[in-house]
């Protein structure tokens, strides 16, 4: 059975109201391989009852992709006379201009994997670009052109000196689903074991979908992780062969990060290089990728440098498979992915659940309630702050001036919360206040998977809006409620 569309609703509204425009549109839509681009735009196509010509571009040569690209016109309007060949893509386009002046409704084409087409072509772009300044004023043209290799749609297509610059309508760069959009795919678990399975698969859909919603988290990853030649077992090391080949430094690289390594020279000496310099074009092509991501102390986002920067992995699930099967692919291979489960993963599994899943989360959490307009806070960036002496603060929420409008503290673990928390954070606030600059109607915000004390609940009381409480339920209830920004939800201090 097909699973249902879910959530997306922006972009859906987006392209919805692109195709529906009053002009020609061109549209870039990039992001990883398996966040759901195709989906997405397949599924607001089928929504509006569009004909639309879809071409998936594969490696192949350009009379071949051309053939196939002819295809899927016939596929598309098969009632219509269609040249017997596209001598080349420049005549195909040229067609569309035909379509759509006989036509009365829009001539839809949609290019997904549009790099590989390049490969084919590489004059494709320059040719796209003169026949849009030629024909953007035919309001019945609209193209869609997708594309999974980041640095390519960067670079060349939406960089300032790419052809398609300036010509494009819109572009939209499609993220992982946030903790409460991949809990979606899990609408019987309960808020632990969503969480649980957000900190393994993350945010991408094609990762969400290999996991049964009616198993629960031991059964899904053994049968489908921990087991020779599953999708998700292969994965990894089928995304690093496809863009790296056999570099071993880049997984060496990942492998390091994922068991803690987090500073430059760290990893560096974890991979056996003599220094951070050694890995620095490694480290950045990883974070193109968005396999990676620097982070630094929210108030020093804007500096070109920090001596503070950390790396982590930007992909929860790569991040778990580095971490808990990669060092035991002889026990996989054996098929003792129960014993791995138990031995190897569940006396660890708090630990890494907490962080960095958790923390993003609470982050992504406070995004959500501001967005929707529940927590009304001049929030203009949402991080972690960190210092010397081992100092840091889960999250801070800064506003144009960089100061500092909300602090949070965000616990994975089987005690609740208690006032000895909330007293904590007022001191790590207070000696780190040179670099906050905390404003004095500060908010803050303790994060919770066991709840929290009862005289902890009394001083939320006391306290007021000054002191919010969200545990695991109160981060799930608006995703049960269907809650998105935008919708009716409200955030009052628990209890």
């Amino acid at each position: 059975m097909r699973r249902p569309f879910l959530n997306r609703q922006r972009e859906l509204r987006l392209l919805d109201a692109t195709i529906r425009s009053a002009q020609a549109e061109l549209v870039i839509l990039y992001g990883r391989r398996g966040v759901g681009k195709s989906a997405l735009v397949q599924h607001v196509l089928a929504q509006g009852g569009h004909r639309v010509i879809y071409y998936r571009a594969t490696r192949r040569t350009l009379p071949l992709q051309l053939a196939a690209l002819r295809e899927s016109v016939v596929q598309t309007y098969p009632e219509r006379y269609i040249p017997p060949t596209f001598p080349a893509f420049e005549s195909f386009l040229q067609y569309l201009v035909h379509l759509a002046q006989e036509l009365t409704h829009p001539v839809i084409l949609v290019i997904d994997e549009l790099p590989y087409l390049v490969e084919a072509d590489p004059s494709l772009l320059s040719v796209l670009q003169h026949w849009w300044d030629e024909h953007k004023a035919n309001a019945r043209l609209k193209l869609f052109l997708l594309g999974s290799t980041l640095a390519f749609m960067e670079r060349q297509v939406l960089d300032m000196g790419a052809p398609l610059y300036h010509r494009r309508t819109r572009s939209i760069k499609l993220e992982p689903m946030d903790y409460a959009e991949a809990a979606l795919f899990f609408p019987n678990y309960p808020p632990q074991q969503k969480m649980e399975a957000y900190a393994i698969l993350g945010g991408m859909p094609l990762y969400l979908e290999q996991f049964d919603p009616n198993r629960n988290i031991e059964q899904n990853v053994v049968t489908t992780v921990l087991q020779s030649h599953t999708f998700l077992a292969e994965e990894p090391e089928w995304l690093l062969l496809e863009e790296f080949r056999r570099d071993l430094l880049y997984s060496s690289i990942l492998r390091a990060v994922a068991i803690g390594h987090r500073r430059p020279s760290d990893i560096a000496n974890a991979v056996g290089k003599q220094s951070a310099q050694d890995i620095t074009v490694a480290l950045d092509k990883l974070q193109q990728l968005g396999l990676v991501v620097r982070e630094v102390p929210v108030t020093e986002r804007f500096l070109p440098r920090s001596r503070r920067s950390l790396y982590y992995l930007a992909d929860e699930y790569l991040h778990f498979w580095y971490r808990f099967v990669d060092p035991h692919s002889s026990l996989v291979a054996r098929g003792l992915g129960s014993q791995i489960w138990s031995q190897r993963i569940v006396p660890h599994l708090a630990h890494f659940v907490s962080r960095p899943a958790f923390e993003r989360a609470c982050r992504q959490f406070i995004w959500l309630v501001v967005e929707a307009g529940k927590l009304p806070l001049p929030v203009v960036a949402v991080g972690a702050w960190w210092g010397g002496e081992g100092r840091e603060i889960d999250l801070i929420a800064v506003d144009t001036e960089n100061q500092t409008v909300l602090a949070g503290s965000c616990k994975w673990t089987e005690e609740p919360m208690d006032v000895s928390d909330y007293a904590a954070l007022q001191r790590d606030i207070v000696s780190a206040q040179r670099e906050l600059h905390p404003r004095e109607d500060l908010t803050l915000v303790l994060f919770s998977r066991s709840g929290f004390t009862p005289r902890l609940h009394h001083l939320a009381q006391v306290e007021g809006e000054r002191l919010l409480l969200v545990d695991l339920a109160r981060m799930y209830e608006g995703v049960q409620q269907n809650w998105l920004p935008g919708q009716d939800s409200n955030l009052r201090p628990s209890g």
